[in-house]
């Protein structure tokens, strides 16, 4: 009777069947290592917090260098309508008689002409051959300008490549004065929508009359940009300028001619205001047809 208490004696104290004592695995208090040792390491290396982007670069504006213009030097004459003229109709025809500059049967040649009519956006002319009609125009008084601009927009900033011509449609405007020997600033470019590449550095160019280059000046008479509510550096050259680091979207550009004083210069055209639009990544363009001719990346600009 005592040998068969013994085996279950064993199993109640824990033993094998062989009498050795039986094992309890430890709890882990770690990982393991490689060599299977446990480890009170952390469990991982935690990761390193990604630094914050840098700030966007302010909008900034830079001046260019005048492009040479080739001899003999273009100019640039309204013929019709004539100065001061009262047309009967809101109808125009204008006419242009420009010289040394676009070749027109030149389809390569993308020279062209910047037509004004006010304070609007300009008109590209590329053939100055052809009439140009301006229908709708409203009664009283408008003025024409107009000057030759390179394939970029850029203006031809020498003597004779600007015209300007009054003319009333109608009856002129009633209390509308315009000094026509005044400074006087003639908003170019931008215009538009700029993709790509173009929206890396945008032209800002315009047109001065009437202002000495030994006039202009930081304390002199200068061109005062504002960017969305925010001035820029003035102008203080006749050249070419480039704003640059414009984020995408729309954007309000305005342009104002001051004085030595600082004061904006008086005259219908000495304030602008531009609505233009900023896209650096726009989507591919669809491919020319076969056999058409590579399209002009500044057609109607």
């Amino acid at each position: 009777m005592k040998r068969a208490l013994l085996p279950l004696l064993a199993l109640a104290l824990g033993c094998s069947s062989t009498g050795t004592p039986a094992t309890q695995t430890p709890a882990a208090t770690g990982p393991l290592t490689d060599a299977g040792m446990l480890s009170n390491a952390p469990d991982a290396t935690p990761p390193t917090p990604t630094p914050p982007p840098p700030p966007p670069t302010p909008p900034s504006v830079t001046a260019g260098e005048r492009r040479a213009v080739p001899a003999p030097t273009p100019t640039v004459a309204i013929t019709a309508p004539r100065d001061n003229a009262t047309l009967r109709e809101n109808r125009l025809e204008v006419r242009l008689n420009v010289r040394n500059w676009r070749n027109v049967t030149d389809a390569a040649d993308r020279r062209h002409v910047h037509l004004i009519l006010d304070n609007n956006e300009y008109i590209r002319v590329d053939d100055p051959t052809r009439p140009y009609a301006l229908e709708n125009l409203s009664e009283g008084t408008h003025v024409l300008r107009a000057f030759p601009g390179w394939e970029t927009h850029e203006s031809v900033k020498t003597d004779g490549a600007f015209a300007m011509v009054v003319f009333h449609v109608g009856r002129p405007s009633q209390g509308w004065t315009f000094n026509r020997r005044a400074p006087l600033l003639t908003y170019s470019r931008p215009k538009g929508t700029m993709n790509g590449a173009d929206a890396d550095r945008i032209l800002l160019d315009y047109y001065l009359t009437n202002v000495p280059a030994a006039d202009l000046g930081p304390q002199g008479v200068r061109v005062r940009p504002t960017l969305d509510g925010q001035a820029l550096s003035d102008l203080t050259q006749w050249v070419p300028y480039y704003l640059e680091h414009l984020t995408d979207g729309e954007h309000t550009l305005v342009l104002d001619l001051l004085g030595r004083d600082g004061q904006p210069l008086p005259g219908p055209f000495n304030h602008v205001e531009r609505r233009i639009t900023v896209n650096h990544n726009p989507p591919p363009a669809a491919p020319p047809a076969a056999g058409a001719p590579a399209p002009d990346p500044h057609a109607g600009h």
